[in-house]
C-alpha cells in the first residue's frame, strides 16, 4: 500500500518550488555594462490610519506620525542627492496600509531595497535606543516582544487569517513557517542595517545602539529584495521621546540612514560583494526589553548573573554599569555586588550569561536564596 506523504514532504514538494518561482521576476537585471545597479528604493513608513502604532500620552506622540515624518524626511534627501534612484512610498499620507501590501509594493516595482522605519516602545521606561531588524527566525524573549508588536497590526486587517495563512502574531507556534523562508538577500541586508546603527552611534541624536537583530517580521516576509526595519527609539522612555519629538533630532536620524544608503549604494553599485562581521548578530541573548520581574518582585530562592563588584556604591548612569540601568545591589562582605536577571533555573542562567559577558567579561551566575 501506498504511504502517503507526510507534512514536511508536502512543504519541500510544493511550497518551496512555488516560493523559487515567485522569486524569480524579482531577480536583479543586469545592466549592459555588466554590473546591477540600484536603481528603486522603498520607504515604509510604520503603521498609520486608524492603526497609531505605539502612543505617548507625555507627549501626546504617536508612532505614526514620527514614521512618516522620517520617511519624507529621508525620501527627499535620496530624490535631491541620488537623482538616479526611484523612491516609492508605501504611504505619503496618515493613511492605513496592510502589512502584507507593503512588501507586495516594493516586489510589484522591483524594488532594490526596502527601508521600513518604525518607532519602539516597551512596558519598561528604561529600556532605550536604536534597533535594526533583518528578516530571521531568532525567538528571543526581547525579539518576540518586538515581533508581536509590530505584527499584531495584522488583527485590525479584514480576513487577515486568510492573507497570512492562518498566522496568529500572538502565537509563538505561528513563526515556525518563517523557518521555511530562506532570505536570498540575507548578507545585504546585514550590510545595510550594520551601517545603519553605525551612523547612529556616531552621529545620531540617540546613541545607545541595541545593534542588529534577527526577527520574524511580518512585513519583511515577502519582500524579494535587502529588507530592514529600523526602530529609531522608544517612545516609552522619556530621554528617547524627548529627541523623537524634535524635528532637529529626526533630521539627524534621517540624515543617518541615507548616509547609510549612499554607502551601501557605492558597494552594490561598484562589485556588490557585501561582508558583515557575524558578531552584529551576537546578541540574542542580551536581557530583554521587557524583563521577567522588576527589581521590587524578586522572592524566593533564583539565579542571577552578577555583573561587577564595587567597594564604593555607584550611582544610577555611572560608566562602570555601561548603560544598565535595571539591575540589584547588595552589600556583602565589604562590596556593592550588583546583578542583572531573575532566573529561576541555573540552566537559564546559563544561557544568557554569554550575552551579558560581552558587556562585563568578567560576570558570572550566582544564586540567590
Amino acid at each position: 500500500m501506498p504511504s502517503w506523504p507526510n507534512k514536511a514532504q508536502l512543504l519541500q514538494g510544493f511550497i518551496l518550488p512555488a516560493l523559487f518561482l515567485l522569486l524569480m521576476p524579482f531577480c536583479p537585471v543586469f545592466s549592459q555594462e555588466g554590473g546591477v545597479r540600484l536603481r528603486t528604493v522603498v520607504i515604509d513608513a510604520g503603521h498609520g490610519g486608524h492603526d497609531p502604532g505605539a502612543i505617548s500620552k507625555q507627549s501626546k506622540m504617536s508612532e505614526k506620525q514620527i514614521n512618516l515624518d522620517l520617511a519624507l524626511r529621508l525620501g527627499e534627501r535620496i530624490q535631491k542627492e541620488c537623482p538616479d534612484v526611484k523612491v516609492i512610498y508605501t504611504r505619503k499620507t496618515d493613511k492605513f496600509v496592510e502589512l502584507a501590501e507593503r512588501g507586495n509594493i516594493a516586489n510589484r516595482n522591483h524594488a532594490d531595497l526596502f527601508i521600513s522605519i518604525h518607532v519602539n516602545s516597551a512596558k519598561s521606561t528604561a529600556a532605550s535606543g536604536t534597533e535594526t531588524f533583518v528578516m530571521g527566525t531568532d525567538k528571543s524573549e526581547s525579539n518576540m516582544a518586538v515581533c508581536q508588536r509590530e505584527n499584531s497590526v495584522i488583527l485590525l486587517e479584514q480576513d487577515y487569517t486568510t492573507t497570512y495563512e492562518g498566522f496568529d502574531p500572538d502565537n509563538p507556534e505561528s513563526y515556525i513557517i518563517f523557518n521555511l523562508m530562506q532570505n536570498a538577500h540575507f548578507e545585504q541586508s546585514i550590510a545595510f542595517a550594520s551601517l545603519v546603527q553605525q551612523n547612529f552611534i556616531s552621529n545620531g541624536p540617540i546613541k545607545k545602539s541595541r545593534g542588529v537583530r534577527q526577527a520574524p517580521l511580518m512585513v519583511l516576509w515577502r519582500t524579494t529584495m535587502p529588507s530592514v526595519l529600523i526602530e529609531v527609539g522608544f517612545l516609552s522612555n522619556s530621554s528617547d521621546r524627548t529627541t523623537l519629538n524634535q524635528a532637529e533630532s529626526r533630521q539627524k536620524i534621517a540624515n543617518d540612514i541615507f548616509d547609510a544608503f549612499v554607502s551601501f549604494k557605492n558597494t552594490y553599485d561598484s562589485d556588490g560583494s557585501f561582508s558583515f562581521d557575524p558578531a552584529v548578530l551576537d546578541n540574542a541573548d542580551d536581557e530583554p526589553v521587557n524583563p521577567p520581574a522588576p527589581p521590587a518582585a524578586v522572592v524566593g530562592p533564583h539565579y542571577e548573573i552578577q555583573i561587577l563588584a564595587s567597594s564604593k556604591k555607584l550611582k544610577n548612569g555611572a560608566p562602570e554599569l555601561k548603560g544598565v540601568q535595571e539591575y540589584r545591589v547588595r552589600f556583602i562582605n565589604g562590596f556593592y555586588k550588583y546583578s542583572v536577571g531573575n532566573y529561576p533555573s541555573k540552566e537559564e542562567a546559563a544561557r544568557r550569561l554569554p550575552g551579558i559577558q560581552k558587556k562585563f567579561p568578567g560576570a558570572f551566575v550566582v544564586k540567590i536564596d
